[in-house]
C-alpha cells in the first residue's frame, strides 16, 4: 500500500554556517525528505534519528539532525500531528500539557512544593548555612548594616564611659557563664529620632545598645535582662539566618516571577535584619531566662522592661518609638511566658 505524503513548507540550517535555506519538507511513511527550492534533494533521513524539540501551538518545530543540521518547520501543529499519524508520538511533557488533571495536579504540587521551601527549607538551610559560614564573612556582613544604619537612623552615644564601664563589668562574667567562647562586642549608639528605647543584634555578633533604653531603664537588671536578650539572637545567628532566608526567598520570588536581579539588589530591604521572627524571638527570650537565672537576676527585670516600652507605646503624648526601631513588640504573649518562667523560678 502506497504511504500518504504529507508536506510542510520549512527552513534548512546544515549546521556548518548561519545560512538559512527555504526548503519544502516531505513526510512518507517514517521517512522524512528535504528538497531545495530548485528540487534538489538535500536531506533524507529516518524520524527514529531525528531529536525533537517540545511543540508550541505559536512556535516553530525544531528537529535536529544527526550530523548537527536543523529543520525549522512553522507549522508546529500541523507537522506533530503528521508526526504523530506516522508513529511518531508526542513527547510525554506534551502529552502531559495536553491532559489538564495533570496540568492541575503539578500545580498544586508546585505550589505546595513552594510553601513547603518558604516555611520548612529556606529556614531549615539558612541555619545550617549560618552554622557554616565562616564567621569573618559573618562578621562583615554586620560591619555594613552598623555602617548604613550610622549613616541614617544612628548617631555617637552621650553615655558616660563609666556608665558603659559598669554595664560590661556584670555582663561580660554573666555571658560567659551561659555563652562561653561566644564573640560579641557592644556598641553604643543614640538614635537620631524618637526616644530609641531599644537594642538590637547584627550578624556576626555586633549588639547595638540605644542610649534611650539606658536611660528609660529603671535599673541595671533591665539593661542586662535586654542585653542577654541580644545575646540570645547572637547566639542562634538569627541575624544571619534572616539574611540568607531573604536570599533564599528572593531566589524563590525569581523562579516563579523571573526577576532575580531585581529582588536580590534589594535583599536588605527585604532582610529585615532587625525584624526576627517570633519563633526567633522566643528562642532569644528563653535564653535569656536562663541567663538570668544563671546569675541570680530576676525575670521580672525583662518582663518590667517590655512593660516599660508597652506603656510608653500606648501613650498618644508620649515621644513614639520610631517604626525602624520597633524591633523587638512586647507583646502580651511574652509578657505571659515570661512571667511564668517567673513564677517558676520563685
Amino acid at each position: 500500500m502506497t504511504q500518504p505524503l504529507v508536506s510542510f513548507d520549512g527552513t534548512y540550517f546544515d549546521g556548518a554556517s548561519a545560512a538559512a535555506t527555504a526548503v519544502r519538507v516531505d513526510l512518507i511513511g517514517r521517512r522524512l525528505l528535504i528538497w531545495a527550492n530548485d528540487g534538489r534533494l538535500l536531506r533524507q533521513t529516518s524520524l527514529r534519528e531525528l531529536e525533537l524539540s517540545e511543540p508550541f501551538a505559536h512556535a516553530p518545530r525544531l528537529a535536529l539532525l544527526p550530523d548537527g543540521a536543523t529543520l525549522e518547520v512553522p507549522d508546529s501543529r500541523g507537522f506533530t500531528q503528521a508526526l504523530g499519524n506516522a508513529g511518531q508520538p508526542p513527547m510525554l511533557v506534551a502529552r502531559l500539557q495536553a491532559w489538564w488533571p495533570a496540568t492541575i495536579v503539578a500545580l498544586v504540587l508546585l505550589v505546595a512544593l513552594m510553601v513547603f521551601a518558604y516555611t520548612r527549607g529556606i529556614p531549615a538551610a539558612a541555619k545550617w548555612a549560618a552554622f557554616a559560614l565562616p564567621v569573618e564573612l559573618e562578621q562583615r556582613i554586620g560591619l555594613q548594616v552598623l555602617d548604613a544604619l550610622d549613616h541614617q537612623h544612628l548617631a555617637p552615644s552621650n553615655l558616660a564611659a563609666s556608665r558603659r564601664s559598669a554595664l560590661e563589668h556584670r555582663f561580660v562574667p554573666a555571658g560567659e557563664r551561659v555563652a562561653p567562647n561566644v564573640v560579641y562586642y557592644i556598641e553604643y549608639r543614640a538614635a537620631t529620632e524618637g526616644a530609641g528605647i531599644n537594642a538590637f543584634a547584627l550578624p556576626g555578633g555586633t549588639i547595638v545598645l540605644l542610649d534611650g533604653l539606658v536611660e528609660k531603664a529603671r535599673n541595671e537588671d533591665q539593661v542586662l535582662a535586654v542585653l542577654a536578650h541580644e545575646l540570645g539572637h547572637v547566639v542562634n545567628k538569627h541575624g544571619m539566618r534572616n539574611v540568607l532566608q531573604a536570599v533564599g526567598i528572593g531566589a524563590l520570588a525569581g523562579l516563579v516571577w523571573g526577576d532575580f536581579a531585581g529582588i536580590a539588589a534589594n535583599v536588605p530591604v527585604i532582610a529585615g535584619v532587625l525584624r526576627y521572627t517570633r519563633d526567633f524571638e522566643r528562642e532569644a527570650d528563653d535564653f535569656a531566662i536562663s541567663f538570668l537565672r544563671a546569675n541570680d537576676i530576676p525575670i521580672y527585670a525583662l518582663i518590667d522592661f517590655f512593660e516599660i516600652v508597652q506603656q510608653l507605646r500606648g501613650k498618644s503624648d508620649a515621644d513614639p518609638l520610631p517604626e525602624f526601631f520597633s524591633s523587638h513588640p512586647a507583646t502580651a504573649e511574652r509578657i505571659r511566658r515570661l512571667r511564668l518562667a517567673a513564677e517558676a523560678q520563685k
